[in-house]
């Protein structure tokens, strides 16, 4: 009784501060939030945030514990502020923070913990945990000019809504990739029950690695796995447009840097080399390059034969990603067999190609979502070409279902078609098309890479001129002035004789031989090996 009544008066007081939500943003009427959930919020030295969650007339019917849930706000030199929440809390009550004054400008944090004993749903996330009261949230940033829109988002949202048909909700949100692009979703009559949205380069993946399978599955087939965010690559959801008041980034609640809405660059490959590992077997070694202004996946390329193609039978490609915006140097290791596994020799040269032809990659997983009655709409705002509405899926792979009103229309939607008033939809039912399965759309922009992205080894060119050699050298000193005649050439080197009365003739300049021929101590010429076909 007493925790119960530390969490009432806390919320009276933080309440009673001068703080009101009426206006700020808040969840939609038709969700509420049971489980984990991070909010983030950027605000301007002076500007002010609240925050508020309430108890709905709403339980979770599934298997899981009724706790108490804390809640949590930390922003740039402020002590975190802690409210806690009973299990007991009354409807229509919860935990509500004043007004705090930001001293400097930074990213803040609120955080919505449900007890460590809450179950998950692996099919919806493995990492969050839902609880079974159901709470609304208010969030507001003031400034003096009133409330600031387009400032708060999440990572993952986690939401909940009731089983009955009337819960269908046309849900709107926009992401940003830390690369810069800009996207607007909306899908249309959404009921998940209980499910998380958020969004990222890869999507559906083949077991445990970040490669794209681009294709739906059923959550049983162990052979692919969301990847929610792991491979890193992950959108920030905003809840209303993104302010065009936002920096690229900012200072967070710990001190650290968080990028928030970045500037838009074109990729750019750099220093691309290949360090052989000088083994006597096998052309194997180390491929390093900057790649800068680029995130998602891209790939490597080897022409193991030298031909001047990177997709032949033989020719290697390597998947690899960027997680993150880096400077830093990316390093790979080629093991010097072809896609045969057959060993290549150290005398073949081979071709290095680092190969970007995406750019602006997002996949939204409805994972096991019950209803999406009126599709899919997706916009790229910025960017190349943008405003551009194209979305892709492929349910191909998917079993029909018994009932067909319960289906997609389409499977097939690699073409890409304009998702304009909704796309790729399907009947709301325990038993529909979006049960039970992952169903993956994206889209994404073609590239433009600057820089050189592509070399060959051993570089033919640099090692003939570095292996050329004078084919005759001719030394004379003419009144005081030390000429060194080469082929190709002539260096002059001036030396101050010293006062000499009986002064010798200038020495006859000898004629250079008709045919040149190597001079005394030095090698013959060495050519190196032919130039390889492009």
């Amino acid at each position: 009784m007493r925790r119960v009544g530390m969490a009432l008066l806390l919320s009276l007081l933080f309440t009673l501060s001068g703080q009101t939500f009426a206006h700020a943003l808040t969840n939609d009427s038709k969700l509420f939030i049971s489980a984990d959930n991070t909010f983030y919020a950027y605000v301007k030295a002076g500007e002010t945030i609240g925050a508020s969650f309430t108890r709905v007339n709403q339980d979770e019917p599934f298997d899981t514990v009724r706790g108490d849930v804390t809640v949590t706000i930390d922003g740039p030199s402020i002590q975190q502020q802690t409210c806690v929440m009973s299990k007991d809390v009354p409807i229509g009550q919860g935990c509500a923070f004043a007004a705090q004054t930001a001293q400097k400008s930074g990213i803040w944090r609120v955080q919505f913990m449900v007890p460590a004993n809450a179950r998950t749903y692996d099919e919806v996330s493995p990492v969050v945990k839902w609880a079974k009261n159901l709470f609304n949230w208010n969030i507001t940033v003031n400034g003096s000019t009133g409330e600031q829109h387009g400032r708060i988002w999440t990572e993952q949202y986690a939401i909940r809504q009731p089983a009955p048909a009337t819960f269908l909700d046309d849900l709107k949100y926009y992401y940003i990739s830390e690369d810069g692009y800009i996207y607007k979703s909306t899908e249309y009559g959404y009921n998940g029950q209980i499910s998380t949205l958020s969004a990222d380069s890869i999507g559906l993946r083949s077991g445990m690695n970040c490669v794209s399978a681009y294709q739906s599955t059923d959550v049983s087939n162990a052979k692919f796995s969301p990847a929610l965010g792991t491979c890193g690559n992950g959108y920030k959801l905003f809840f209303e447009e993104p302010s065009g008041e936002l920096p690229t980034s900012a200072t967070k609640w710990d001190g650290k840097t968080d990028w928030v809405r970045p500037n838009i660059s074109h990729p750019n490959v750099s220093g691309l080399h290949f360090q052989s590992d000088n083994s006597r077997d096998q052309q194997s070694g180390t491929i390093s390059f900057y790649l800068h202004n680029f995130t998602g996946q891209y790939q490597v390329k080897i022409d193991t034969d030298g031909d001047g193609s990177f997709d032949g039978q033989s020719d290697v490609t390597l998947n690899e990603q960027m997680k993150k915006l880096s400077n830093d140097q990316q390093q790979i290791h080629f093991d010097g067999a072809d896609r045969q596994g057959q060993v290549i020799p150290t005398t073949q040269s081979i071709g290095i190609k680092v190969n970007i032809t995406k750019v602006a990659e997002i996949h939204l997983v409805a994972a096991d979502v019950e209803g999406r009655t009126g599709g899919i709409e997706l916009t790229r705002l910025s960017g190349d070409n943008a405003p551009t509405t194209g979305i892709c899926w492929n349910d191909t792979e998917l079993a029909a279902l018994a009932d067909p009103t319960l289906m997609t229309k389409k499977l097939d939607g690699r073409d890409c078609p304009d998702s304009t008033g909704g796309v790729h939809g399907w009947a709301y039912n325990d038993g529909s098309w979006g049960n039970a399965r992952y169903i993956d759309d994206w889209v994404y922009a073609s590239a433009t890479l600057d820089g050189n992205n592509q070399i060959s080894f051993p570089d033919v060119a640099a090692q003939a001129s570095s292996k050329k050699t004078p084919n005759w050298v001719l030394i004379a000193v003419i009144c005081g002035v030390i000429v060194l005649v080469v082929t190709g050439g002539v260096i002059i080197a001036v030396r101050k004789r010293g006062k000499n009365k009986n002064k010798m003739p200038p020495p006859t300049l000898p004629i250079p031989p008709t045919t040149p021929q190597p001079p005394m101590n030095l090698p013959p010429p060495v050519d190196g090996p032919p130039t390889p076909e492009n």
